[in-house]
Parts: structure tokens; sequence; C-alpha cells
């Protein structure tokens, strides 16, 4: 894919991730929902807002309200997921109709 088609550039996805460091740091003194929520707003106006880019967002959240799993840097594996995702369009697609197949059989 080219870099003029993704919906997400490669500048933009330095800062974000930047961004997503910072809060997890913040984390650690209970601050990171102040640059969370920024960052979820940022996803979903440049294209996230699909279900399967938020729920994958929303999943990374959720593991980290587990009490050993919010040290990993899960809520950054999520977002490096989701940014995928919204510049890989045909991959979001596909991925439901793999996964729904695997688990009716």
């Amino acid at each position: 894919m080219n870099e003029e088609e993704k919906k997400i550039s490669l500048p933009e996805i330095i800062f974000i991730i930047g961004l997503g460091l910072l809060a997890e740091l913040f984390d650690i003194i209970d601050f990171g929902w102040l640059i969370g929520f920024p960052l979820q707003f940022w996803l979903i106006m440049k294209g996230g807002i699909g279900f399967k880019n938020q729920a994958t967002l929303l999943a990374g959240n959720l593991i980290e309200l587990i009490p050993v799993l919010d040290w990993l840097p899960i809520r950054i594996v999520a977002l490096i997921i989701t940014i995928y995702l919204i510049n890989h369009p045909k991959i979001s697609e596909i991925m439901p109709t793999k996964i729904s197949g695997k688990i009716s059989k």
C-alpha cells in the first residue's frame, strides 16, 4: 500500500505511539487516562470508527485492568494493531470471516 493511501502517516504514527508511551508512564501514577481519552478521540477522527478498530483498543484497555498484566505495555500493542487495521482496511474486512469460519467448525 502506498504512503498516500494510508489514513495515518508515519510521522503521525511515531507521535501517537510516543503519546501512548507517555500514557503508559503516567499510568504508573494513575493519570494515564488524561492522555488516553484524547488518543481515543484522535483515532476515531482518523478513521477508527468501525467496531473492529474500537474493540481492539478496548480489549487492550480492559486487559490493562487485570492487576498482574497491567505492567505489560498492552495498550501500546493494541494501539499499534489498531493503527495497522486502520491503514489496511482489507485485512480488517477479511479477519472476522476467517475467525468465524474456524469457530463454527
